[in-house]
C-alpha cells in the first residue's frame, strides 16, 4: 500500500481508495471490538438505538450524540504503510495499528490527553493524531455574555497533537494546544498543519514537531473541519479548514500560506443563505486539485428545528464563491452539522444529514446531477443517524454509510442497488477500500473488514444492469 494518507479519507478529494496488488486482500474478513484493549466497552452490534446507554434518560438523539463523541470510532479507517490505523474515543483517546489482513493489533497507544475523534494521518513513517473535546466551560459563557468573542475557547479539557512512529508506535513528539484539537491535521511537503479551539492555525515540521508558524484568528474556533490543502500553480501549498464563529457570518473557510502561515483568503456563503450553528466549522472541505475548486456544505437559515442544507464551491486560489445551492430542507442534525464531500472526476458527492439523501453535483457549477433517498434512515430532528461521512467511489459504484447500514448506488445516476444492514450506527464514518476488501468503523466500537463481494461488488466488473 502507499506510505502516505495525508488528509482524512485518504487524499484531497476524500477518496479513500488504496491500490494494492496483494491477492490476500480478496479474502479478508474480520469484525473486532479493539477498544476493549484500551479499556473501552463496545456495544453489541444488534443493540437498537432505542437501547443504547442513556437513551431512556437523555432521549435517543442526545444519547446517539454522546455515544459518537465519547465512545467508539466517529470517523473512518486509514490504510497506509501496509497497516490499518484507527482512532477511538473510548479510553479516553487511543490509536491502533492493525495488520489489515489478519486483524492482529501490532501496537496501540492509549491514555491520550483527550478524545480521539479523527482519522489518523500518515506520512513518511509517522502517524499524526489530534485530540480534544466538544465542550465550553462556564468562563466562555461569561465571555459570550460580555461580547468578548475573541476570548472564547472551545475545549473544556486538554487538546493536543501527537506524532508516533508508524512501525512501532513510539511517541516521537507531541504538542498541547490552547483549546481542543478535534479535527485531524494534514501533511504536505514535510509540514503538518493543525487547528484548535482557540482559533490558532499552526504549521510544524512534520519530523521534529518544531513550530514553523502560528496564525491566530480571533473570534474563530475549530469544530470538526479537518485540514486540507491546495497547491498553487507556483508550487506553494495553502492549508485550509472551516471555522465556527459566534457572529455573522457564523462560519468561514480560512486558507493560510503553508510556508509562512500568512492569511491567503477567507470565504463564507452569501445571502440569502446564513450558516447555522457549527455548520461551516464542522465540515472538512474537499479539494479538486485539477479544477482548483474547494467543495463544502453547511446547514443554514435555521427556523426552529428545521434548516436548509446548502452546498457551495469556492475558488481554491482566492476564496471567491463560485456557486451555492440549497439542496434540501429538513430537521436540524445533531452534533456534526454537515456531510463530508467527496470529489471524483469533476463530480461532488454529498450525504445530507438532514433528509438522509445522497446528492451528486457538478463541482464546477453546482448543478445537481441526481439525488437519491436512502431508506431506513432515522431522521433529524428526532434522531442522529443520518449520513455524514463521505462516500467512496469504486468501479462505478458509490458506497455510503448511514444509520446502521451500507448503501450501494450506481454513481452515474444514483440508482440504489442495495442496502446492507451491518449493525450499530455509523457517525461521520467513511468506507475505505483496498483490493477486494472494505474497511469500516462505527460508533459502537467495532472495526470491520468485509469482502466487497458480500455487497454484490467485484473489482473490475461492470455494474449490474438496471
Amino acid at each position: 500500500m502507499p506510505n502516505s494518507w495525508n488528509v482524512i479519507n485518504g487524499n484531497q478529494e476524500h477518496e479513500a481508495l488504496v491500490n494494492t496488488s496483494d491477492p490476500l486482500f480478496y479474502f479478508v474478513n474480520f469484525t473486532e471490538p479493539y477498544i476493549q484493549l484500551a479499556g473501552g466497552n463496545p456495544l453489541p452490534l444488534n443493540v437498537s438505538i432505542q437501547h443504547i446507554p442513556a437513551a431512556q434518560v437523555k432521549g435517543v438523539r442526545s444519547a446517539q450524540t454522546a455515544l459518537s463523541q465519547f465512545v467508539g470510532e466517529p470517523l473512518g479507517a486509514t490504510l497506509a504503510d501496509n497497516m490499518l490505523f484507527v482512532e477511538a474515543d473510548s479510553g479516553p483517546g487511543s490509536v491502533f495499528a492493525i495488520n489489515p489482513i489478519t486483524g492482529n493489533v501490532i501496537w496501540y497507544a492509549t491514555g491520550l490527553a483527550s478524545y480521539a475523534m479523527g482519522d489518523p494521518v500518515v506520512s513518511e513513517g509517522m502517524v499524526y493524531v489530534s485530540v480534544g473535546d466538544v465542550g465550553f466551560n462556564f468562563a466562555n459563557f461569561n465571555h459570550y455574555i460580555a461580547g468578548n468573542d475573541s476570548l472564547i475557547v472551545r475545549g473544556m479539557a486538554y487538546g493536543a497533537i501527537y506524532a508516533f512512529n508508524a512501525t512501532n508506535g513510539r511517541l516521537m513528539w507531541m504538542h498541547f494546544t490552547d483549546g481542543e484539537a478535534m479535527p485531524s491535521p494534514a501533511v504536505y511537503n514535510g509540514i503538518v498543519a493543525y487547528v484548535d479551539g482557540a482559533g490558532f492555525f499552526t504549521g510544524a515540521n512534520a519530523t521534529t514537531g518544531k513550530v514553523m508558524w502560528q496564525t491566530h484568528l480571533p473570534g474563530l474556533f475549530a469544530s470538526m473541519s479537518s485540514v486540507n490543502y491546495y497547491v498553487l500553480p507556483n508550487g506553494t501549498p495553502i492549508f485550509m479548514a472551516g471555522f465556527s464563529e459566534l457572529q455573522y457570518p457564523y462560519g468561514k473557510i480560512v486558507a493560510v500560506n503553508g510556508i509562512n502561515g500568512n492569511l491567503v483568503w477567507e470565504s463564507s456563503i452569501n445571502p440569502p443563505y446564513v450558516s447555522s450553528n457549527t455548520g461551516v466549522g464542522d465540515v472538512p472541505v474537499a479539494v479538486d486539485q485539477e479544477q482548483g475548486i474547494v467543495i463544502s456544505d453547511t446547514v443554514a437559515n435555521q427556523t426552529g428545528k428545521f434548516v436548509s442544507f446548502v452546498a457551495y464551491g469556492v475558488n481554491a486560489t482566492d476564496g471567491k464563491l463560485l456557486w451555492e445551492d440549497n439542496l434540501s430542507y429538513g430537521g436540524v442534525p445533531a452534533a456534526f452539522k454537515g456531510g463530508v464531500p467527496l470529489v471524483v472526476n469533476g463530480v461532488a458527492y454529498l450525504p445530507d444529514p438532514s433528509t438522509g439523501e445522497e446528492f451528486a453535483i457538478n463541482a464546477s457549477n453546482g448543478k445537481v446531477l441526481w439525488e437519491t433517498v436512502l431508506p431506513g434512515i432515522p431522521l433529524a430532528p428526532k434522531f442522529a443517524g443520518a449520513p455524514r461521512g463521505s462516500p467512496i467511489y469504486f468501479d462505478g459504484y458509490l458506497l455510503q454509510l448511514g444509520a446502521n447500514s451500507l448503501y450501494v448506488m450506481n454513481a452515474s445516476d444514483g440508482h440504489l442497488l442495495g442496502r446492507y444492514v451491518l449493525g450499530g450506527f455509523f457517525g461521520i464514518s467513511n468506507p475505505a477500500i483496498a483490493g477486494g476488501t472494505i474497511y469500516l468503523v462505527n460508533n459502537y466500537g467495532w472495526i470491520m473488514a468485509l469482502p466487497l463481494s458480500s455487497f454484490g461488488i467485484e473489482s473490475g466488473t461492470p455494474l449490474p444492469s438496471l
